[in-house]
C-alpha cells in the first residue's frame, strides 16, 4: 500500500513555533517588568496632586503651608519626598508653591526610565 505524502496539507498548517512563542513571551515579560516599573511613579504623581488640589482652596503663610504638605505626605504614605522639597515663593499677594522632580525607574541593568512631573498652585495669605 502505497501512502501519499502531499505538501498541500503542510500549506494549510498554521500555528506558532516553539522559538516564536518564546519571543512573544520574553516581549511579554518585558513590557510587565516596564508596567511594573512605571505605574508606580504615576501613582506617586497623582498622590502630589491631590494635595495641590488641598492647597488651593488653603489659606495660610509659608510655614502652615509646610506643615500642611508634611501632614498630607505622612497621610498619602509618600516617604522619599518632605516639605522642603516643595518650592515656596512669594506671588502677588500670596505664594506660589511648586514642585518639580524626575521619577527614575530602573529596569534592568543601565536601563532606566525617566519621566518629569511638574505642579504648582497659587496659595493665598
Amino acid at each position: 500500500m502505497k501512502l501519499y505524502h502531499s505538501t498541500a496539507s503542510r500549506r494549510h498548517q498554521s500555528g506558532m513555533t516553539l522559538i516564536g512563542l518564546i519571543m512573544y513571551a520574553f516581549i511579554a515579560f518585558f513590557l510587565a517588568i516596564l508596567l511594573m516599573k512605571v505605574v508606580p511613579l504615576y501613582l506617586t504623581d497623582q498622590k502630589i496632586s491631590s494635595i495641590f488640589k488641598q492647597l488651593e482652596s488653603f489659606h495660610g503663610d509659608p510655614m502652615q503651608i509646610r506643615s500642611t504638605i508634611d501632614k498630607q505626605l505622612d497621610i498619602n504614605e509618600i516617604d522619599n519626598i518632605t516639605s522642603k522639597d516643595f518650592k515656596i515663593t512669594p506671588f502677588g499677594n500670596g505664594y506660589k508653591v511648586t514642585y518639580d522632580y524626575d521619577g527614575r525607574a530602573d529596569i534592568v541593568g543601565n536601563l532606566a526610565v525617566v519621566a518629569s512631573f511638574t505642579h504648582s498652585v497659587n496659595v493665598s495669605p
